[in-house]
Formats: C-alpha cells, sequence, structure tokens
C-alpha cells in the first residue's frame, strides 16, 4: 500500500459541532520542553531539570479545491471563529483537542491556482478540563479573590520579615525601602496622567499625595517601622494597584508597570550592612516587586474583559459587570478601550505577562540560595494564582475578540471597495486603522495593487 492510501482523512470539528474536512500539504508538529536551569557557585556547568512537556502546536495549510473552494474556505474560517476548543482530526497524529492560536492567513488563487483557495492556521493542544469552570463571570471572581488574599499575604509577610533591631538594620530597611518608593511615586503618576481628566482622578491624585505624603514619614523616621509596618505595607500595595483600575488601554497598562518593575529590578544592590540586610531587601523589594506583578497581571486581565463585555453589550447601556470588587478606587469607564485589535494581541500580552512572573520568580530562587531567611512560599503561591487566573482571564476573553485575518488580493481593489466588502457598513469607519494596520502608501490608498498582502479583523 503507498504511503498516501495509509494518510487518514484531515478535517475540523469546531465548538458547536460542525465538521469540514479539507486538504492539506506537508504537515509538522512542534512541542515545547519544559526545563529548569540551576547554575551554582564554583562548579562549571548547569543542573538541567526536565519538567515534562509543554504545549503542541500543530500548523496547517488548509487547501480547498474546485468551482465552489472560495466558499468552502469563507465556511472554514467561521468554524475556526467560534469559541472554545475544538477537535483537529489530524492525518497524521489522530484526534486533538485543540483552539486555533495565532493568524489565519487566507489565499485564493482562482486563476492561476485552478479554483483553490487556503487557509493558513496554527491548531494549539488544549488541556480540556470538565470539572474546572471556565465561565467569564467564575473566572472574575477567583481573580478578584486572590488579588485580595495576595494582598494579605504579602501585607503579612513584609511586617514579619523585616529587621529593626540595630541602626544598621534600619539603615539598610531604610534604603531599600527608600529607592524603591521613589521608583513606585513616579511610576504611579506617570500612568495617572493617561486617566481621565474628571472628580475621579481628582480624588485619585489626593488620596495618592496622602499616601505618599504617609509613607515618606514612616521612611524618613524609620524607627516608626515596627508600629506601622501592616499600615505602610497595605498602603504601598494599594498605590501600586489603582494603576490597574484607571480606565487607560490594558497595553498602557503592560508598558507601565513593566517600567516600574525595572526600576525596581535595578535596586536590588548587593548591601553592605550584614547578613540580615539580606533579608530586608528581600522584604521591601518583594513587597514592591510582587505586587506590581499582582497589579499589572489583574489589571490587563480586567481591562480586557471590560473591552470584551463592552463589545458585546455594545448595543445595549447596561452596566460595566466587569469591574474591580475593591471599590476603595474604581476609575473603570464603560467607553475605555481595552487596546486589543485581535486574539493574537490578547494572547501576545498574555506570554509578556507570564515573562513578567517568570522574571520575578527568577529573583525569588536567587533570593532564597542565600538562605538568609525563612520563606514558607505562601505569598508566593498567592500571586501565582493571581497570574495563573489573570492569564485564564484572558484566554477567556481573547475568544470574544477578532482573528487576525491576512489575505493576497487577486485583483486591483479600490480602498473603500475593499473594505466595504470586509466589514460590511462598517467599513468606513475601519479606514483609519486599516491603513494604519498594512501601511498603506499615499498611492495604494487610492488604488491597492493586486498581489498586495492585507491584514484585517473578523
Amino acid at each position: 500500500m503507498a504511503w498516501s492510501d495509509e494518510i487518514q482523512e484531515a478535517a475540523y470539528n469546531s465548538p458547536s459541532g460542525k465538521r469540514q474536512t479539507f486538504l492539506y500539504e506537508n504537515v509538522s508538529r512542534e512541542t515545547d520542553l519544559k526545563t529548569a536551569s540551576f547554575v551554582f557557585p564554583e562548579l562549571d556547568g548547569a543542573l538541567i531539570q526536565s519538567l515534562g512537556l509543554g504545549g503542541r502546536t500543530f500548523p496547517l495549510k488548509c487547501i480547498f479545491s474546485g468551482a465552489n473552494c472560495n466558499k468552502e474556505a469563507d465556511s472554514f474560517e467561521k468554524l475556526l471563529e467560534e469559541r472554545g476548543h475544538g477537535i483537529l482530526e489530524h492525518p497524521v497524529y489522530g484526534k486533538i483537542n485543540v483552539v486555533p492560536t495565532g493568524k489565519i492567513k487566507r489565499t485564493d488563487n482562482l486563476v492561476n491556482g485552478a479554483n483553490e483557495s487556503s487557509v493558513e492556521v496554527t491548531f494549539s493542544e488544549t488541556l480540556v478540563d470538565k470539572d474546572e469552570s471556565t465561565s467569564e463571570v467564575a473566572t472574575a471572581d477567583k481573580l478578584d479573590a486572590a488579588m485580595d488574599e495576595y494582598e494579605d499575604a504579602a501585607v503579612a509577610d513584609f511586617a514579619n520579615n523585616i529587621y529593626t533591631d540595630s541602626i544598621e538594620d534600619k539603615m539598610q530597611l531604610q534604603s531599600v525601602m527608600k529607592a524603591n518608593a521613589d521608583s513606585t511615586f513616579k511610576g504611579v503618576e506617570k500612568m495617572t496622567k493617561n486617566a481621565p481628566k474628571n472628580k475621579k482622578r481628582g480624588s485619585l491624585l489626593q488620596w495618592f499625595n496622602s499616601a505618599k505624603k504617609f509613607i515618606n514619614s514612616i521612611i524618613d523616621n524609620i524607627d516608626k517601622i515596627g508600629t506601622y509596618a501592616n499600615e505602610v505595607a497595605r498602603t504601598m500595595i494599594k498605590m501600586i494597584r489603582y494603576p490597574s483600575k484607571i480606565a487607560t488601554d490594558a497595553l498602557s497598562k503592560l508598558t507601565g508597570y513593566q517600567l516600574m518593575i525595572k526600576d525596581i529590578a535595578n535596586n536590588v544592590k548587593a548591601d553592605p550592612f550584614g547578613t540580615k540586610a539580606v533579608t530586608n531587601q528581600w522584604a521591601a523589594t518583594t513587597l514592591a516587586w510582587g505586587s506590581m506583578v499582582a497589579s499589572l497581571s489583574y489589571g490587563v486581565a480586567k481591562t480586557a474583559a471590560e473591552q470584551s463585555v463592552n463589545q458585546s453589550a455594545s448595543t445595549s447601556s447596561s452596566e460595566n459587570t466587569a469591574s474591580s470588587s475593591d471599590d476603595d478606587f474604581d476609575f473603570s469607564d464603560n467607553d475605555s478601550n481595552g487596546g486589543f485589535k485581535s486574539r493574537a494581541d490578547v494572547l501576545e500580552t498574555a506570554a509578556q505577562i507570564a515573562a513578567t512572573f517568570a522574571e520575578y520568580s527568577a529573583y525569588i530562587d536567587s533570593q532564597n540560595k542565600k538562605n538568609a531567611f525563612v520563606d514558607t512560599g505562601e505569598t508566593y503561591e498567592k500571586l501565582l494564582n493571581v497570574v495563573t487566573y489573570s492569564l485564564r482571564s484572558l484566554e477567556e476573553t481573547a475568544f470574544n475578540l477578532p482573528v487576525t485575518r491576512i489575505i493576497t488580493l487577486d485583483r486591483d481593489r479600490q480602498l473603500f471597495e475593499l473594505l466595504t466588502e470586509l466589514y460590511g457598513k462598517d467599513g468606513f469607519n475601519r479606514q483609519d486603522q486599516f491603513i494604519n494596520d498594512n501601511k498603506l502608501t499615499a498611492d495604494e490608498i487610492v488604488l491597492i495593487p493586486m498581489g498586495r498582502e492585507v491584514r484585517y479583523y473578523a
């Protein structure tokens, strides 16, 4: 029997149960290997720990031929846009639970390709847990609870681990707290400038100035830290948290928090104050750094969810159901825009959040190796919960956003004609975005040439 006779039929079963077969070319599979690398002083080489397998991806060029090839490709794209996981009947690797990820690239070769249309897409294998609730409301509730639990644990960790027994201890604690506080004040003030200019921002700035004054008063008179450690830690966390709730887009929050985290990481230095100084530096730095990672994850996930809710209810005037449960300051806005254009944007942001948490985790590991303090790991676990539920929320939000679609024009096209075909009545409102996304030249705005590859969201 020839090899071609043994190959299985290729098909995709969408979340709604619809099945469509397709032709294909060369197939491949990519698998991430999860490993951890550990290096030790005065020992060459590294210890590599195997942590199992990561995600597997299956890139495919799905081909449709015949007189109705373009309609079959249209139908297939609609299946890829459905929310939830589907089943890929891979011609080589069998049936796999998958979610379409990345970009969808459509090519129509109606003349040269002998009535052939193709759709390029990557299917990513996903774990399916039937017992785990994946509704947006359930995830949002868990995310709110995880953030509150992290705050309580971080406050207790800071208060229980600082040393103020000697003047050297106090000087070192004062030094690291001053550096971290200055970085926090600078970053928070910069992010606040993006908030809408209204009464809410006025109240926000008033509270910020009072909190800043309180924190500086304790740092300047470090003898008070033993009495006010809990209050200082909680005030610092709330200050770090509130930019996560102002009505700016998620990508601005991502950038703002990453710059703040970079400053905090640069504040970590070798201190000449003795062994206990390691604990003081760890306590102050994990409070600021960890809270920024938590607030970044929480803020981006909540903003993305808010954008998803606003898009789903764009024709109604119902109240926003994705605002924070922490009502000390709620600067969300029903008109706010998460800043995401497509699923790919959300998944890329989720990857950046995961990488930011990995950097924080590496810092924790480096400090634990010094064995200068006892780390119960409780605060780390609470932070991990915040990040986990944030990433889950982002994944669920991604399904409510359009997919990035790429097409190659089979003939010269006028801009408005093409936009009407792609977006219907909304095409006129999409022209600026389309021009910017595709970097159209002045000549192309007049007439987009045949063979030009363009992207849009649908």
